[in-house]
């Protein structure tokens, strides 16, 4: 297993910014997890922003128990679990106090591909993380690293990892979201063409 050099981590200050920005400037990250003994990563290619009060479809929108930490300090892992069947990771955003998350919902894998394929199997390598629930059952991401501090937390972080040049970033509307037309067709989803 390569040694984690806390130099190559995303800062706070990266998360710490407008949450749009931010799902926007993830894409070529490199996303890593650190499981039995292994390293696994792969670098960032689709990602989704919420917000707070003025999101209908983020989980901020009202305050609750499951979305407060939302509204805590940016850099820190929100995953929850959905459907009934899916974990989902997301990074919290914005300053303290001023909710922000955002849904990774693809990586392109770069290392841990045989630990993958065996949370995955008989799925092709190219599809073995590009969905938010199968990103987490590949790097064996569930509620037990809610609240992880990606900045100092040994089994999950972002590194810095490749420029992604504007024109290979397309911007669509979110997926499955609730609430009015104008919130359905905000374009907050970003994919990264080159990687997908």
């Amino acid at each position: 297993m390569e040694s984690d050099s806390f130099e190559l981590r995303l800062s706070r200050a990266f998360y710490g910014r407008d949450t749009v920005t931010v799902a926007r400037a993830l894409l070529g990250q490199r996303l890593v997890r650190v499981t039995a003994g292994q390293r696994l990563s792969g670098l960032i290619c689709e990602t989704e922003a919420y917000r707070g009060a003025d999101d209908e479809a983020s989980h901020a929108f009202r305050r609750t128990p499951r979305s407060a930490i939302m509204f805590g300090p940016p850099g820190v892992a929100y995953v929850y679990f959905i459907y009934g069947n899916h974990f989902c990771l997301n990074t919290v955003t914005e300053d303290a106090g001023c909710p922000g998350a955002v849904l990774i919902r693809g990586i392109a894998p770069q290392e841990g591909l045989a630990f993958m394929r065996g949370q995955r199997p008989g799925v092709a390598d190219v599809r073995l993380a590009d969905g938010p629930g199968k990103l987490c059952r590949a790097l064996n991401i569930t509620v037990a690293l809610n609240g992880a501090d990606l900045i100092t937390d040994p089994a999950l972080f972002i590194e810095t990892g490749e420029p992604v040049a504007e024109h290979e970033i397309t911007a669509w509307p979110r997926i499955g979201v609730r609430g009015g037309a104008e919130t359905r067709e905000r374009p907050w989803r970003f994919v990264w063409s080159r990687a997908t």
